[in-house]
């Protein structure tokens, strides 16, 4: 009966460890909330040294000033309407997300990379390309 109890106790232990590390690692929800108010002052916080940024005619590794001024721009230029999260993974220190951003201008398809790094989460790609629809 002990050695019952106590292997159900560990099983309990390691699941609910690898549940709470599995929510370390995803995309923080402030990024998908920026996304979803269209608040690049937000996204920018979380932005890496350089990031490898693809909006519009913009496709490069940018410092993240330049990246930031882009983000910026973007999002004056295109009002957010709404951001739908389709798919998110992660896999050790690092983390994607892909969604649906829609705006007054159009649809776009999003794709979010991020890497733990110590205790911050940073932003290493952000994608922001129009879609077919």
């Amino acid at each position: 009966m002990k050695t019952i109890r106590l292997f159900l106790i560990s099983t309990l232990l390691v699941l609910t460890t690898g549940i709470l590390s599995a929510q370390s690692n995803e995309v923080p929800a402030e990024i998908t909330s920026a996304l979803s108010k269209g608040d690049a002052a937000k996204l920018n916080n979380y932005l890496n040294t350089n990031v490898e940024l693809v909006i519009g005619q913009k496709n490069d590794v940018f410092s993240k000033p330049q990246a930031s001024g882009i983000i910026t721009d973007f999002f004056k230029t295109n009002k957010v309407a709404s951001f739908v999260v389709l798919h998110k993974g992660d896999k050790e220190a690092a983390s994607f997300l892909i969604g649906t951003l829609k705006t007054s201008n159009s649809t776009f398809r999003v794709y979010i990379l991020t890497r733990k790094t110590g205790n911050q989460t940073v932003i290493q790609q952000l994608r922001i390309e129009p879609t077919n629809e």
